[in-house]
This record gives C-alpha cells, sequence and structure tokens, in this order.
C-alpha cells in the first residue's frame, strides 16, 4: 500500500501521555501518509470528575489549535457517549455527521485506511460515513474489564472484528482472546524511540531516586509507591493526573507531565523506574506503552506482576508485593550488573519504533 490517507479513531486524545496512537501516526506522517487523528469519541458514561475534560474538548472544537505535529490533522469530536440508545442515535443522526464533514473540510478523500481503537457504535458509525479502503482494529485494551463498559460491548466489538482486515494486540492475552474471533490477529508493540536510549546514564553506586512516568489513575496501585517512600526512598509520579492522587507519603512528589520530545531527558537523574500497575481484570489485557521506553534507559524496572508485563521477568523485577519492592530496591547495588543493563538496550533496540512501524505496515498490506 503507497503512502495515501489515513484516519486514527483514537482512544486517547493527543494531548495524553503519548502511547501507541500518536507513535503509529507520527511514523505515517513520517513517511508521508495525510494523517487524522480523531480524539476519543468515548467509551463509558459522563462524570462529574469529566467536567473539565468536557470543558477542553469544546473549546478545541470551536477553535481548532494548530496541527500539534508535522503532517497530522487532529479532529476534537463533540460526541455523546455509546452508553444510551438516545445517545446512538443523535450520535448517528447529527453528531457523527459532522465529524465526517469536519474531516472532509481538512482535505480527507473517500476510501482511507482506517485504524480503529474504540470497539463501540460510535466507530461503527463513523466507519460508515468513512468507507475505509482497508480496516485495522488496534485493540490495545481488556475492554470487557472495564468497571462499566456498553452493555452490548460484545456485540459491537464483533461488528467491528467483521468489518476489520487486521486485528492488533498488545499482549498475549488479548493475542489468545482476540484469535478465537478473527483470522488475522498480530501482537505488536509500537516500540520506542532513539531519544530514550540516551536516558541510560552511568549506573548509580546507590538507588535512592525512583519515577513513575505516565498518566495517574486508578490502573496503579499506589500501595507500592507508598511503601517505597515509607522505607526512605524518593519517588516521583510524573505526568498528567487523571483521577486524584490518594494521600501519599511526603517522599512521593508530583510532577507535571512533559512533552514526549522532553521525556527522555527528563528521566535521565533517576536510578530507577516503576511499573505499578493494579491487578485487575482491565490490566490483565495490559502491555504498557512505557514498556520498550523503560527497557531502553537500562534503568532497573520494579513492576507488579499484571499478565502483560510477565514476560519481561528476565529484564524487570517483577514482585506481588509492595514489601518486595522494598527489598529489591535496597539490593540493587548487588543485584544490577553491566551486563543486565546492557540486555534491556538490546532488547529495546529490537523494537526501536522504525522497525516496528516496518512490521506494521507488512502486516497492513498483508492480503
Amino acid at each position: 500500500m503507497q503512502a495515501g490517507q489515513v484516519v486514527f479513531l483514537s482512544s486517547i486524545d493527543w494531548s495524553a501521555a503519548w502511547q501507541r496512537h500518536q507513535a503509529w501516526a507520527a511514523q505515517f506522517a513520517a513517511a508521508g501518509w495525510e494523517v487524522y487523528f480523531v480524539e476519543n469519541t468515548g467509551f463509558r458514561g459522563l462524570r462529574a470528575s469529566d467536567a473539565g475534560r468536557v470543558f477542553r474538548r469544546a473549546k478545541r472544537a470551536a477553535a481548532p489549535p494548530a496541527p500539534p505535529h508535522p503532517g497530522v490533522f487532529v479532529v476534537s469530536p463533540m460526541v455523546l457517549p455509546p452508553t444510551a440508545r438516545a445517545f446512538r442515535a443523535v450520535n448517528r443522526a447529527v453528531l457523527v455527521p459532522r465529524i465526517a464533514a469536519r474531516l472532509r473540510e481538512l482535505g480527507l478523500r473517500p476510501r482511507p485506511l482506517v485504524i480503529a481503537y474504540l470497539p463501540t457504535a460510535t466507530t461503527l458509525a463513523l466507519l460508515d460515513r468513512l468507507e475505509p479502503s482497508r480496516l485495522v482494529y488496534d485493540c490495545v485494551d481488556h475492554f470487557e474489564g472495564h468497571p462499566t463498559p456498553p452493555r452490548d460491548l460484545k456485540a459491537t466489538e464483533g461488528r467491528l472484528l467483521e468489518r476489520s482486515a487486521h486485528v492488533l494486540v498488545t499482549s498475549p492475552f488479548l493475542r489468545e482472546k482476540q484469535s478465537a474471533r478473527h483470522k488475522s490477529v498480530h501482537e505488536l508493540h509500537h516500540g520506542v524511540d532513539e531519544a530514550f536510549f540516551g536516558a541510560a546514564g552511568p549506573a548509580p553506586g546507590e538507588y535512592r531516586r525512583f519515577c513513575y512516568f505516565g498518566s495517574l489513575w486508578h490502573a496503579l496501585d499506589y500501595r507500592y509507591v507508598a511503601a517505597l517512600a515509607e522505607a526512605g526512598f524518593e519517588v516521583t509520579l510524573l505526568g498528567p493526573v487523571r483521577e486524584a492522587l490518594p494521600r501519599l507519603p511526603a517522599k512521593v512528589r508530583h510532577a507535571d507531565a512533559v512533552s514526549s520530545a522532553a521525556l527522555p531527558a527528563a528521566l535521565a537523574p533517576f536510578d530507577g523506574l516503576l511499573l505499578p500497575y493494579a491487578d485487575t481484570p482491565y490490566n490483565r489485557g495490559v502491555v504498557p506503552a512505557k514498556t520498550y521506553e523503560c527497557l531502553a534507559t537500562g534503568k532497573p524496572v520494579l513492576a507488579t506482576p499484571i499478565g502483560g508485563l510477565t514476560k519481561f521477568g528476565a529484564h524487570f523485577y517483577v514482585e506481588r508485593e509492595p514489601e518486595a519492592w522494598v527489598r529489591v530496591a535496597r539490593e540493587l547495588p548487588r543485584l544490577e550488573t553491566p551486563a543486565q543493563r546492557e540486555a534491556r538496550v538490546a532488547l529495546a533496540r529490537e523494537h526501536s519504533t522504525p522497525a516496528q512501524f516496518s512490521k506494521l505496515l507488512a502486516i497492513i498490506n498483508a492480503p
């Protein structure tokens, strides 16, 4: 498939922590494609805590900002949650046509390549308008494990799978699940940008400063963070606060999110990195987007044993209890070796973003 036009029907906003959605979009743009990035169209019902986000979305929709990345057009859709029959009717009759019209105004032509993330009625309505030449379902979440999924999630995901030429997944759990429903399922991570290989720095004499980077919300188990801080380690939570943080020890500090370009430099001063994910049905299908970024730094990584992280046990310190994190952190001067750091970096290099993007194009081009 030659460079043309590609539409991302995303499950996150462009301004969110950099994930595969933005990474793939940036790679397509660099390869000469015209990229149209439709931000999150919703999955669950609205909550009072969403008021600020809704206001920001309305503001962007009314006065679209300049393209955030060369070759990428971002559309901030105003739609209702896909959780009620009346909401879906309004979306299909009024709001989805407006999104399609906005895409046409930006230059979208008929029959683009479409990469979809949300298995919802809104996505299906958008696909009816876009009539893609080829559809790829990039399944990065275990949606059935979400606390409040749409009631007919299995049916809407089934219709999305029927229309998809290929399905991408991020974890063995999701590969097994979707392989039972689709004949072309591929486990593929988006990889890591070259800049992260410069974030390693020399091995420290002691390991005192740890960092989690990414969104701060209920997907995290803050008990692990608190245990490290109570044991005297310095912990930084670097990223956007999507849900209010619990009360944490004084040695835990929050730092605002930085751009993807600035992130490698922001990670350089830390002695180790953290992946404190909660063991929930939703997280069991997750391989965090930051996995290979962590590996690329060469730094030791303390992780929890959610399904997608256990396969990295040879490179991460995967522990089930918060107290075990403290024990490992104290023993890192003895446990860490140059060979371990080099092995992490080598695995990350095998999964560079350009290498993974080449694999993606090969999948898309397959019959």
